[in-house]
C-alpha cells in the first residue's frame, strides 16, 4: 500500500526516502512542494527529475479529498462537504467551514467522520462515529479549501465533526506538518483545539506542546457548557468518567506547563445554565488560571433531543420558520446572562452563529454517509 504523502510529517519523510537510497534533501523538497506549494499530484512536485518522480510513484500517493459541495450562508461563511476516501477501510463524508471575518480567516477543521463523545445538543454527535480521519485527510481539508477559494487561512480551530483527543496522534501528526516552516507554517498562536476532557490526554497534551517550540503557543478550549456535574453529564456523557474535579485539575496543570491561558466554551441553554449559581461557578472558575469564556448561543439541529434540550430546540426552530428578519440568537436574556458575569468581572466573549442558515455554525455539522 503506498503511504500518502500528506500525511507524513518531514522527520517521517526522511526515514521513508532514507529507506529507498534518496538523498535526503530531497525530503524537504518533497515535503515543500507537498505542504507549502500543495502539490495535488507527484508529477508536480517541482525540481525532482522526471526518473525520481516515476520511481516515488512506485512507493507514495498523494491522496486529496473529493470536493463534494460548497454551500455559502448569507454571512459569507462557506461550508465544505468533502469525501474521504477508502484509506481507512471505508468511505466516508466530512464537513469543513470557512468563516470570513474582517482580517481574519478561519477554517473550523474535523479530525473524525461523526463522534464517539455522544454530546446531548450536538448534531455531530448524534451520527455516531464512522471513523477516524488520517493526518492526511485532517491537513487536506485546509488544502482543499485554499485550492478553491485562494485564501489562506490565518487562524485554524479543531472545532469541527469529532472529538480531536479520541483521534490524537493523527492530530498531532496533523499539527506538527501545518505548523512546519517547510510546509504552511501556520503559527501555533492562531491554533486552537478543542476537547469535551479526558482525563489524562489534557495533561499529555501539555507535555507534548510545550516540548515542541513549533506547536508550544497552541490554544486549549474546554468544551464546558455547565458548572453543574449532573445537567454537565446529561450534555456530555463521556464526562460522567472524566469528573469535573478531574478536568480542573489537568487544566491548571496545562497552563503551569505551557503558560497558555485556556477558554471555556459555554453553549447557552436558557433557563438551564444560567442561574445566579452558575454565574458565582463561572466566576470562581475564571479566577483558578488566566482564562476566557466563550459563550455561545445554542444552535438548532435536525435531530430528536432528550428533554430539556428537545424543547428548547423546538421553540428556537418556530423562531426561525416565523421570522422575516434575519434571525438573531441574541436574545434579551442571554444579554442579561452575559452582563451578569461581567459585573463578576469575568471575562466574557459571545461568539457570532456564523453560518447558522447553513447548518454550518457550532454543533450543526452533520453528513448522511
Amino acid at each position: 500500500m503506498k503511504l500518502n504523502l500528506r500525511g507524513l510529517k518531514l522527520q517521517a519523510l526522511k526515514e521513508e526516502i532514507g529507506k529507498l537510497d534518496i538523498p535526503a534533501f530531497r525530503a524537504d523538497q518533497i515535503f515543500s512542494s507537498v505542504h507549502g506549494k500543495l502539490a495535488g499530484e507527484i508529477g508536480l512536485i517541482k525540481g525532482l527529475p522526471k526518473e525520481l518522480q516515476e520511481y516515488l510513484s512506485r512507493f507514495f500517493a498523494i491522496e486529496t479529498l473529493e470536493k463534494i459541495l460548497t454551500t455559502t450562508s448569507k454571512d459569507r461563511t462557506e461550508k465544505f462537504l468533502f469525501g474521504a476516501g477508502d484509506t481507512a477501510g471505508r468511505n466516508v463524508k466530512i464537513e469543513s467551514v470557512l468563516i470570513k471575518e474582517e482580517g481574519r480567516n478561519t477554517v473550523c477543521v474535523s479530525t473524525q467522520a461523526g463522534c464517539n463523545a455522544g454530546c446531548e445538543f450536538c448534531a455531530t454527535g448524534k451520527m455516531g462515529l464512522l471513523r477516524n480521519l488520517t493526518a492526511g485527510e485532517i491537513v487536506s481539508q485546509i488544502y482543499g479549501i485554499i485550492t478553491e477559494t485562494g485564501i489562506i487561512p490565518t487562524n485554524l480551530v479543531f472545532m469541527g465533526m469529532g472529538e480531536p483527543f479520541l483521534n490524537y496522534a493523527p492530530l498531532m501528526d496533523a499539527l506538527e506538518i501545518l505548523t512546519d516552516k517547510k510546509g504552511l507554517a501556520i503559527s501555533s498562536r492562531k491554533i486552537t483545539v478543542s476537547t469535551v476532557g479526558f482525563a489524562g490526554r489534557i495533561k499529555k497534551f501539555a507535555d507534548d506542546i510545550s516540548s515542541n517550540p513549533n506547536l508550544r503557543n497552541i490554544k486549549l478550549a474546554l468544551s464546558l457548557h455547565s458548572t453543574d456535574r449532573g445537567f454537565r453529564e446529561t450534555l456530555i456523557p463521556v464526562s460522567k468518567k472524566n469528573t469535573l474535579p478531574e478536568i480542573y485539575d489537568e487544566l491548571v496543570y496545562f497552563y503551569r506547563k505551557t503558560g497558555n491561558k485556556v477558554t471555556y466554551e459555554y453553549i447557552y441553554f436558557e433557563g438551564l445554565n444560567d442561574t445566579d449559581n452558575d454565574v458565582k461557578r463561572l466566576a470562581k472558575l475564571q479566577r483558578m488560571i488566566p482564562s476566557n469564556i466563550n459563550i455561545i448561543p445554542f444552535h438548532p439541529v435536525d435531530f430528536e433531543l432528550k428533554p430539556p434540550l428537545e424543547i428548547l430546540n423546538k421553540k428556537i426552530n418556530e423562531k426561525i420558520i416565523h421570522s422575516k428578519e434575519k434571525y438573531l440568537l441574541n436574545s434579551k436574556n442571554l444579554l442579561d446572562f452575559i452582563a451578569r458575569l461581567k459585573k463578576e468581572k469575568v471575562i466574557v466573549n459571545l461568539r457570532s452563529s456564523s453560518g447558522v442558515d447553513i447548518n454550518a455554525a457550532c454543533g450543526q455539522l452533520a453528513v448522511k454517509n
